[in-house]
């Protein structure tokens, strides 16, 4: 009997020992919530970093691991103020140890599972379905020319009518502009449109090569997709991993806007966009592109050609006194100053571009005769080209610089000599000059040589050089890109 009590009583003292070392469990639970609160604070500050960067998000075990230490801590520490109650006596406090003891496990357990969740990652890459909102000045003068194509744009948007866009026209028409606020609008309808992009494409002065890696990385950037360019740039897995964001983001409408297109270029292949609306493969992605040329947009197969056309008139007017801030409220001398202001805009022959820089360049000249000197310059009356005009000419330069053929770059200079002052011939007059200079139908004969003729003026229109007057079959060019014609050496 005494060998069994002495092989026992070991075991009853270590029972009976956390029950009066209370105070040393309550301050083992203590230190339990002390290491907590400070795991969940370093988690929380390490999460927050991470969402800093593009395209990180918070995972929600993260959020329910908060909450569950929380709710812990609460539970915690009640028991450890209902221990710590003085008026208890000490067999009172002694029942609080089971309860103690739970809670230190509780505990040990939320710690281990906080140290498991930091070396799963707090966060993951998000499947983002935006860009960004593009910037626009503020107070920015919008035509009906503008209006009727953003709209006529947005609307075949809307409707599910398309699967490409192609807004063309000459530089400085404000290709760019409409395609802002074409973007901005349709970035703010996430009822109709889930995913939106926005890329500019690159130049393509260095070879298809260079064109299709740089072009790839440029859509690449704007849906904040990593190709890892530091490794042999492949195409075919880059396309790979376009299109699998764009499966990624799922059913629904993805637009990417893709700006300042030179050349056309195989969307399937390079982008893993499909060239029609079919979307068994799970990509519904609809481009809308801008580009010099209406060429562009044929090969790049766009059901919704829209030009950027000359301003009317009138919208020309008012786009310049808006640039160039003249209100209503004039006295006299100002009212001299608009009417010659108004003489100038019209010598910007409806090009926004020229009306924009011109107008800017005057803002804030109150003297008429300024105005009056300006007016003459631009006219031709006396000889001085203002460092403005020469912008707008070098710009223009881009058009002509795209006429890859050397003969239609003839033919355009020479269609220059004979189209100034907005000038108007036939067309038949024009292919009959070409010929007897020979710039064409050295290597055929014929009616041949005619249809050659034609092929260069469809050319030269469809990239804005030239603007055909269809019912007389004549031919005329603007004066700016008349100027920048006789600036090419």
């Amino acid at each position: 009997m005494m060998d069994a009590l002495l092989q026992i009583a070991p075991k009853i003292y270590e029972f009976g020992k956390k029950f009066l070392q209370v105070d040393m469990r309550c301050t083992e639970l203590s230190n339990v919530l002390l290491e907590l609160d400070s795991k969940v604070e370093d988690m929380n500050q390490e999460v927050k970093n991470q969402e800093a960067q593009p395209g990180k998000k918070r995972k929600k075990v993260v959020d329910a691991y908060s909450g569950q230490a929380k709710r812990f801590r609460d539970s915690a520490q009640s028991v450890l103020d209902s221990c710590s109650m003085e008026e208890h006596w000490m067999l009172t406090r002694m029942t609080w140890v089971p309860r103690i003891e739970k809670h230190y496990k509780e505990g040990q357990e939320l710690l281990t599972k906080g140290r498991q969740l930091r070396e799963d990652g707090l966060t993951y890459d998000e499947v983002r379905v935006r860009g960004e909102m593009l910037p626009l000045e503020d107070d920015q003068y919008i035509g009906k020319t503008f209006s009727r194509i953003r709209d006529s744009a947005f609307e075949a948007l809307k409707g599910g009518r398309v699967q490409c866009i192609g807004i063309y026209g000459y530089t400085g028409a404000g290709k760019t502009n409409l395609m802002k606020h074409l973007y901005n609008k349709v970035y703010q309808d996430d009822e109709v449109f889930k995913a939106v992009f926005w890329a500019t494409a690159p130049d393509n002065n260095n070879g298809k090569g260079h064109y299709n890696k740089a072009l790839q990385k440029c859509v690449a950037d704007g849906m904040w997709i990593d190709l890892d360019n530091d490794v042999v740039h492949d195409e075919v897995r880059c396309a790979g991993k376009i299109m699998a964001r764009l499966r990624d983001i799922g059913p629904g409408r993805t637009l990417l806007f893709l700006d300042n297109v030179k050349e056309e270029f195989p969307a399937y292949e390079l982008l893993g966009i499909p060239e029609s609306s079919n979307t068994s493969n799970g990509v519904n992605c609809i481009l809308v592109i801008s580009t010099l040329s209406k060429d562009v947009c044929n090969k790049m197969g766009c059901d919704l050609p829209l030009k950027m056309e000359l301003l009317e008139k009138e919208e020309a007017k008012d786009l310049f006194l808006h640039e160039v801030k003249r209100g209503d409220n004039y006295n006299n001398d100002e009212k001299r100053i608009k009417e010659v202001a108004i003489k100038v805009a019209n010598q910007c022959a409806k090009m926004p571009l020229a009306i924009i820089v011109i107008a800017r360049s005057m803002v804030g000249i109150k003297d008429v005769r300024e105005w009056n000197n300006r007016l003459n310059e631009m006219m031709g009356m006396i000889s001085s080209i203002h460092e403005e005009e020469e912008k707008i000419v070098e710009q223009l330069k881009f058009g002509y610089v795209c006429l890859k053929d050397r003969t239609v770059q003839l033919c355009f200079l020479a269609a220059a000599k004979l189209l100034p002052n907005d000038c108007q011939i036939t067309k038949v007059e024009m292919i009959e000059k070409w010929k007897s200079s020979g710039l064409i139908g050295m290597d055929r004969k014929g009616k041949h040589v005619d249809d050659q003729g034609h092929v260069i003026l469809n050319q030269l229109e469809r990239m804005c050089l030239i603007q055909v007057v269809a019912e007389f079959q004549t031919v005329t060019m603007n004066k700016w890109i008349w100027k920048m014609a006789n600036t090419v050496s």
